[in-house]
């Protein structure tokens, strides 16, 4: 008898894992994605910069009537943020009223947007009152704006021109009776020759 003879083929190839090309290709693609999500992330928190659009919004007022910011192109709009448990804003919506008061003929308006959430927006009416603020106040319980104005706290004061561009970011309180803090808004609201000489009239009201 002969020995059985053993066969296998004779150019068959080892078998091998994923090409080198696929692996980078992969590789490559795994990082695209982690890139655009730090960058979807950090886009965020960038500050809104001096000389673009102010992001728009909807939002009620104290009576459930809805504004809107682009409603306001034409005028000058004074956009603060605050809230009802914001001692710093407590202590500057004084002088925003006497802004108001001084300034409303000459085309500014002002919207207080508050952030008190759903727990704490019942405070907001007695604020108000007690303040004795006669500018249109907005509710945001929701936090619409937070992320559209990348809002670090409050208050934040906003001053935006009539072709709805920012012109002036302000972060904590001011005292808005202050020629010197009125610097930009008085160029907007009057003719050059005329904002060095306007300054509000009315006494701060006492508290």
């Amino acid at each position: 008898m002969t020995d059985p003879i053993n066969q296998s083929p004779a150019n068959t190839a080892p078998r091998t894992g994923p090409s080198r090309t696929l692996v980078v290709i992969a590789a490559a693609a795994i990082l695209g994605v982690m890139f655009l999500v730090v960058w979807l992330q950090s886009s965020k928190y960038e500050p809104l910069v001096v000389g673009k659009e102010a992001p728009d919004f909807q939002l009620p007022d104290l009576n459930e009537k809805q504004l809107r910011l682009s409603d306001y192109r034409g005028k000058v709009v004074f956009l603060n943020f605050w809230a009802t448990w914001c001692k710093p804003c407590r202590e500057e919506m004084p002088s925003m009223e006497v802004l108001y008061k001084n300034f409303e003929k000459d085309g500014l308006v002002i919207l207080a947007v508050s952030i008190d959430r759903v727990t704490t927006k019942k405070e907001i009416p007695p604020f108000v009152k007690g303040l004795n603020l006669t500018f249109p106040v907005l509710v945001d319980s929701w936090g619409q704006t937070d992320k559209r104005y990348k809002l670090m706290g409050v208050p934040e004061t906003y001053i935006i021109d009539q072709q709805g561009v920012l012109r002036e970011k302000v972060i904590g309180p001011r005292d808005w009776t202050r020629l010197d803090n009125l610097k930009v808004l008085t160029q907007l609201l009057k003719p050059a020759e005329k904002a060095a000489h306007a300054t509000p009239t009315q006494a701060l009201p006492t508290s």
